[in-house]
């Protein structure tokens, strides 16, 4: 059994290791002494324990396992995670406690260094650690260097953060609220009706989107609006859902979120809509930046765990169940608008976050997506 000043080394080598070198960060779990908890929701073990106090027969264990679970159990509700393994670590377990593992939870026995390394978890997930836990540095510099790594660290995840979630000036939002706005006035001025923007004619000489027309109109019937009431409730969407969207991925990336999506939504819709029909509108556009945000906010859950569960869903299911009872709404739009928005957020990524083969499998998705849907709607 390691003695108080080894463990303490042992700790200090564990959480250098897995803040700077696997990216987990401390969590603070209210209720618990003597353990620390970490977390990384992109390892395959997204909580990790290290238990520094003694356990010395089965009950205590059991209900160290207990709570375990009721912990995780409440970290997936507040996280939107359905799986999550935890690794725990015991540093002072009596010896006669057996060790259990599920496909959830496993736990390890650490006696010294050197036991650990030849533990099969560790060398399966692990296999870094034996080569990262050896230090040149000894006794006081040792620990200054592990404490100076951590801090260096947790600084540059906050710069990151903080880079992530600080304002951008949503100027690709303000600009195509510009262009639904002057193509809605140049309706009014321009059309064949006596309501110009709901007439017929005036909507299909400005690009709306009809069955049998140009595929150019997948692109021009984002822009047009069917009615100032119409008009009014999307660019209202447009605005407050544009801002966020701008500000997580930048100008350039929502600029292409939007198009994507209005563009996958209205293939949809050239499918399946009437040949009498006519289409118009951003609202398979908007449902693409709830899409964005959806997929930003589940990459997030760390941060945007409440926003997620208070907003983000109950807007993207309300609006949903308001299309499906409401006739005049093409949900078309509105499902591939939303599905669109996923997949190319997919490719476009979360700075700092999206790994590269992540990107790959998104731009695969969104490509054969669109050429599908536009052989279908065009060549069929």
């Amino acid at each position: 059994m390691a003695t108080l000043e080894q463990k303490d080394l042992l700790v200090m080598k564990f959480l250098h290791y897995f803040i700077t070198e696997k990216n987990y960060n401390p969590v603070i779990v209210h209720g618990i002494q003597n353990e620390i908890w970490l977390e990384n929701m992109d390892s395959e073990f997204r909580i990790v324990r290290i238990v520094l106090g003694y356990i010395h027969n089965k009950e205590q264990y059991d209900f160290d396992n207990y709570k375990v679970g009721k912990l995780t159990r409440q970290i997936k509700l507040k996280t939107f995670t359905f799986r999550m393994k935890v690794l725990t670590l015991y540093l002072d377990l009596n010896d006669e406690v057996e060790l259990e593992n599920n496909k959830n939870n496993y736990a390890i026995r650490i006696n010294n260094e050197k036991s650990l390394f030849k533990n099969d978890i560790i060398k399966t997930y692990f296999n870094d650690m034996s080569s990262k836990l050896k230090f040149t540095e000894e006794g006081e510099k040792l620990y200054l260097k592990i404490n100076n790594d951590i801090l260096k660290k947790n600084l540059d995840n906050s710069e990151k953060i903080n880079d992530l979630f600080s304002y951008n000036k949503p100027i690709v939002t303000y600009l195509i609220i510009g262009i639904i706005t002057i193509l809605m006035i140049l309706m009014y001025v321009f059309g064949s009706g006596s309501i110009d923007s709901m007439d017929v004619n005036t909507l299909y000489i400005f690009g709306g989107l009809v069955k049998k027309g140009s595929a150019l109109r997948v692109i021009t019937s984002i822009f047009l609006h069917i009615g100032l009431i119409h008009y009014i409730m999307n660019t209202w969407a447009l605005n407050i859902l544009g801002k966020q969207v701008e500000r997580f991925y930048g100008h350039i990336k929502t600029l292409i979120i939007f198009l994507y999506s209005g563009i996958v939504g209205n293939l949809l819709s050239v499918i399946l809509m009437n040949d009498t029909t006519i289409s118009a509108g951003a609202s398979g556009a908007i449902f693409g930046l709830m899409g964005s945000l959806l997929y930003f906010s589940l990459n997030q859950r760390t941060y945007m765990a409440e926003a997620l569960k208070n907003e983000i869903l109950p807007v993207i299911i309300i609006n949903l169940f308001i299309g499906f009872l409401v006739p005049q709404i093409n949900m078309f739009a509105h499902i591939g608008g939303l599905i669109g928005g996923v997949l190319i957020s997919t490719f476009l990524g979360i700075k700092y976050k999206t790994k590269k083969f992540e990107k790959i499998n998104g731009f695969i998705a969104s490509s054969i997506l669109v050429i599908v849907l536009f052989y279908v709607a065009y060549f069929m």
